[in-house]
């Protein structure tokens, strides 16, 4: 995702992106709901708001998918996502530690840099779509902080200590990206060009050359851009 955050990168581009991001939001609910289904003896409110939650992030999945349609990009065959994120957090860390994970995340979407930013590009881009899409994405980003304050800060004294809390417990995950793609959970295959190629296809324009050539993985780097201690 550090397409996004490239100044040589161009907005329509970055908008393609941005539709992969939220296709690649179904990792969430399938993390989500072993939270929900194994945390135990919580108020119906945690329920009811983590299910909201839970059904937003699949919502967002579908906007990605709507987008690649509306690109001219078959999703099926020409954009790759994988469940290696829900597949480690479910396995390594327990219901507690995993929505630490989400919360450590979700404020790091808040800043200039996150929600702001993918709305303002996707208005850059001239996509009306891509802009409505992040209109919601932000707004239901506000909604899902206020989750996340309500049941998952409100278990510590400090705000600063239930961030880095988060922090550290994904940085515990063990992402093997070499084992992934050598026990066939994925093939990791640069799926980029052949996405970008479709949607300029599409537009009959000619792709950009260094658009096409951009090959960077989550290797060693986290999804937050975030560099990895341990890699495959």
């Amino acid at each position: 995702e550090v397409f996004l955050y490239d100044e040589d990168m161009p907005a329509q581009a970055k908008t393609l992106m941005m539709f992969y991001k939220r296709l690649r939001e179904i990792d969430v609910p399938e993390m989500m709901a072993s939270i929900i289904a194994e945390t135990e003896g919580k108020p119906w409110g945690y329920y009811r708001d983590m299910t909201r939650q839970l059904w937003d992030e699949s919502r967002h999945a579908m906007m990605g998918e709507v987008g690649f349609a509306q690109a001219g990009v078959d999703r099926s065959r020409q954009v790759m996502v994988n469940f290696t994120w829900s597949l480690a957090l479910n396995t390594q860390l327990n219901p507690k530690e995993r929505h630490a994970v989400l919360y450590f995340i979700e404020q790091g979407l808040m800043p200039k840099t996150g929600k702001r930013y993918e709305w303002e590009v996707a208005k850059e881009s001239g996509n009306t779509l891509s802009a409505l899409f992040q209109d919601f994405d932000w707004a239901d980003e506000v909604l899902h902080a206020r989750v996340g304050r309500d049941w998952y800060l409100s278990e510590f004294d400090d705000p600063k200590k239930a961030v880095e809390y988060g922090d550290q417990c994904w940085s515990r995950v063990l992402m093997d990206w070499g084992k992934y793609k050598e026990d066939g959970v994925s093939e990791h295959r640069n799926w980029w060009p052949d996405c970008y190629q479709a949607a300029c296809e599409a537009k009959g324009e000619t792709p950009e050359e260094n658009v096409m050539a951009y090959d960077t993985s989550y290797k060693e780097v986290r999804a937050d851009l975030k560099n990895l201690s341990v890699s495959g």
